[in-house]
Parts: C-alpha cells; structure tokens; sequence
C-alpha cells in the first residue's frame, strides 16, 4: 500500500507541513499488473500478502482490476507498505518501504508456482523477493524475464540474475550504481556486456535509453508532463513487458514504452 505525503506549497524540512496525504494501491509488481491488465493483457500477480485489513483492500482493489491473485500468498505479517514525501511540484524527495513481508516468497514458494510462470509468455520481476528466490526464478524460466531492479538497496538481486534476463529496467541511478559507468549509454551497453540480453535505461523527464547486442540509442520524450507523477516508470515497464510479449524490436519496445507511460502521466 502507498502512502503518499504532497505538501500544499514549498516543503520545509523538519516541520509539520500542510498538505494532503493519500493512500492507494501500490507496490511495483501490482502497478505493473495493473499497467498490463489496463492494456487488454491478462497478468497473474505472484506475491505476499500480510494478514491484516490492507492486505484484504488490496485483494479487493486486485480482484475490481482483474488481476489473478489466485497463486499469492498469505503469511503472518504486515502487508508490504511505501511511504512517500513528495515535493510541492509532486517530484519524490525520499521514501521508505516496508517489505519484509516478501521474504515469504522463498525458493520454495518459487518452485510451487514455476509451472504458472512458465505457462505465461512473458514473466516480470522486480527485486523485492530475497535474493535466493529472484535467482531461482531465472534459473528455472523458460520464458523471457524482464526484471526492474526496484531500489539501489537491492541491486544484489539484479547482479546475480543478469546474465539470465531477456531484459532489465534500471532508472538511470540504479544503472550506475550495477555498472559503474556515469553517461546512459554507457550504461546500457555495459549492462548488454553483462548479460542481459536488452537494457532499457529511464531516464525519467529526459526519456528513454536502450541497447541490446546491436543497437543503442535514446529515446526523448515527445511531451513533457507538466508534474511528476508516482508510478510512471510502472507504466514504462508494462508497456515493455506487452511489447516483448507481442516479439517487438527493442527500440519498438522502447517507444511503445515510453507511449505507455506519455498516457499513464496524461490522465
């Protein structure tokens, strides 16, 4: 569940700021599954529930959407949790994430719903799991994996399952940090180097990078938003995720990516 904190005018910083907090579905896996359903593809979410009153919004909010919830878990916890401070343009300034729930998903848990992962055409997978479990499932997939590293604080899950990725989704920081390069183009070339097979850089307002075995470019974006919103990089990713799954080229993955997200920024 997010929480998100916008001020009303300019932050400042160690005081009580007038503003308006908001409370809404989140969490990576679920807002790309609600990105794919939104596009007219079915998703199964794979995850771990808490056993307490957010959980069972979640499920509902899940269930309105369409969204197979069938094969999560339920363990004895909170439900995983993202509290956000925004600015007063409604840019992040920092946030803190609440997971431990996840270490349910264990490599066992993993391997009593690999037959659902590779029944799919595409699985998407994000770094929240322990690092155990990611790197079980991209060893056992028989299909393509897009991973989206999450956060630089998990950046051990994306090493260890880069050389089996069909493709990763850093944003720029968390590319610079698994690479040690500095321009995004570097970035992404470095990151085909170490073994995934397609590299798509956010770059945030300033687009798109991606690169695979013979191409790398950037992609600008076409229409600039006006104001930052939580959960584009979400929208880039699903929009990713369908065009892999429909056999797109890599910059048609990209473009038809950063379309995904230019609409989820417009509504």
């Amino acid at each position: 569940m997010d929480i998100l904190g916008i001020p009303a005018g300019e932050l400042r910083l160690r005081d009580s700021n007038p503003g308006r907090v908001a409370l809404r579905p989140g969490g990576v896996g679920r807002n790309v599954a609600e990105r794919i359903v939104r596009l007219g593809t079915g998703c199964t979410l794979l995850t771990a529930f808490g056993n307490d009153t957010l959980a069972d919004s979640l499920c509902a909010a899940c269930g309105r959407l369409g969204i197979d919830i069938s094969h999560a878990l339920t363990a004895d916890g909170a439900t995983g949790t993202y509290l956000c401070l925004h600015d007063e343009t409604g840019d992040m300034l920092s946030a803190v994430n609440d997971m431990a729930i996840m270490q349910a998903m264990t490599p066992e848990y993993a391997a009593r719903v690999m037959p659902v992962i590779n029944g799919s055409c595409l699985c998407v997978l994000d770094a929240n799991p322990p690092v155990e479990t990611v790197f079980f499932v991209v060893r056992h997939a028989k299909v393509p994996v897009l991973m989206d590293p999450v956060s630089i604080a998990k950046l051990d899950r994306a090493r260890a399952a880069l050389p089996y990725l069909a493709a990763i989704k850093p944003n720029i920081h968390e590319a610079q940090a698994l690479t040690g390069c500095t321009a995004p183009e570097d970035c992404a070339r470095a990151l085909v180097r170490m073994g995934a097979k397609r590299a798509f850089v956010s770059l945030g307002a300033a687009g798109i990078c991606y690169a695979d075995a013979e191409i790398c470019g950037t992609l600008p974006v076409k229409k600039p938003s006006a104001a930052p919103k939580t959960g584009a990089g979400d929208a880039l990713c699903a929009g990713l995720a369908v065009a892999m799954a429909q056999g797109k080229t890599t910059l048609e993955c990209a473009e038809y990516g950063m379309c995904c997200a230019a609409d989820y920024l417009e509504k």
